[in-house]
């Protein structure tokens, strides 16, 4: 095998790969082994000599400052030639960046079409995926996977910052059915006849909507303040009386969440308000009626407020949480958040209902785990800010409320927002 002086060999400005790896451990080999195959390289019309393939080992050679390589001449070769057997020989030794592996398969596949002509179906002849997939040895199915990512990351950079192929593969599936949805929900809009509240029962009312009709649940259940306790509480600001005597008040809220399990589509989310003494019930129910939860609630901090129920041992309560639910699994849109979330209370002037959430939370909330133009619910609906919420977000919204006064009032809220 001819030997050249490693200072002789040229490498030309445009090279496929662009990490390589541990040079220093490949030298230790090269050491230990010696050179077990030569670098190719060709004779240019200007009488130097440049590389072909085989640049880390020219590179472990320079490092181990040996004079001399052992080395494969070609020679005739055209620039898709020598591009494919750069590509092709980087490819069987099998230590590129799982990104460098699938842009090397689909340079290959476009240099062997462009030499060979692109198959037609139906017709024969040509270059096709079959054909790649049988000189890289690979099947199909892999091939055309990692061509897909190989042009995917050129539309979205950042799946560059993914450790493996696989996860790669399955962000990009994640931010092509959002770029999808968001394509389309360009073309949505939200109108009057897209909003509906309906007085009654929840439990009944939700019944007459369809299963896996829904996009998401969105709620606060009227939770007693001491349901281990068992007694009724009164609600002097809006001078009403609760009746939340415990077992009612459970069985109520239980066989809401099972009739929202019931009509959220698969892998769509659900967000409940509580108090943090009803967490190991609330919890129970979720699970119990098939929900995926996070155990961690998020936390709605009452911004300006100086809170509630302090005395002398206590601190005040400036807080309320609730949990996100999944049936099955959606990725939030904006990830990455804290799950704190800061929005000033609703001023009392202006409040409809006593545990009324202010409209800049709920779009938060609505944002991250919804698409313009899909389906919104709140079975407790109360003052209607959450479809007021879902109005301003563009999307559809659907409410439920049991009580008189706060219907006719969500009703007023809900038309002046429209």
């Amino acid at each position: 095998m001819p030997k050249v002086k490693v200072s002789d060999i040229k490498i030309r400005e445009e090279r496929f790969r662009e990490d390589y790896g541990q040079i220093e451990e490949l030298a230790v080999s090269i050491q230990k082994y010696k050179l077990l195959h030569p670098i190719i390289v060709e004779k240019g019309d200007d009488g130097n000599i440049y590389l072909i393939a085989g640049e880390r080992r020219l590179k472990a050679h320079q490092l181990l400052g040996l004079e001399e390589i052992e080395v494969k001449f070609l020679s005739d070769l055209t620039d898709l030639e020598r591009r494919e057997i750069e590509i092709e020989e980087n490819l069987r030794r099998k230590n590129f960046t799982w990104a460098e592996e699938v842009k090397a398969k689909a340079e290959v596949d476009r240099i062997k079409r462009e030499m060979y002509g692109s198959a037609i179906q139906g017709h024969g002849g040509g270059w096709g995926l079959k054909e790649t997939a049988a000189s890289l040895g690979d099947s199909i199915g892999t091939v055309s996977r990692d061509i897909r990512l190989a042009k995917a990351i050129e539309e979205f950079p950042e799946l560059l910052k993914e450790k493996t192929k696989e996860a790669a593969w399955r962000k990009y599936q994640r931010l092509r059915e959002r770029k999808v949805v968001k394509e389309l929900s360009k073309k949505v809009r939200v109108s009057a006849e897209d909003c509906e509240l309906v007085k009654g029962d929840a439990v009944e009312m939700m019944k007459k909507l369809e299963a896996e009709s829904v996009d998401l649940v969105l709620t606060d259940p009227p939770f007693a303040i001491a349901l281990d306790k068992g007694f009724k509480t009164a609600d002097f600001w809006a001078g009403k009386i609760y009746d939340d005597e415990v077992q009612s008040t459970l069985n109520t809220i239980d066989l809401v969440v099972k009739e929202c399990y019931r009509v959220l589509k698969e892998n769509r989310h659900l967000y409940i308000f509580f108090d943090i003494r009803h967490y190991g019930y609330l919890l129970k129910m979720l699970k119990d009626a098939g929900f995926n939860v996070d155990e961690t609630p998020c936390v709605w901090y009452k911004s300006g407020s100086p809170g509630v129920r302090a005395n002398e041992f206590s601190y005040a309560k400036n807080y309320e949480l609730f949990f996100l639910a999944m049936k099955g699994r959606r990725p939030l849109n904006k990830q990455g958040q804290p799950n704190v979330f800061e929005e000033p209370k609703v001023a009392p002037h202006r409040k409809v209902h006593p545990t009324e959430k202010p409209t800049p939370l709920l779009r938060r909330l609505i944002e991250q785990s919804t698409q313009p133009g899909e389906l919104v619910i709140d079975p407790f609906a109360g003052s209607g800010s959450t479809l007021v919420a879902a109005l301003e977000c563009n999307r559809k919204a659907w409410g439920c409320e049991i009580d008189d006064d706060y219907y006719g009032q969500a009703l007023l809220k809900i038309r002046g927002a429209k």
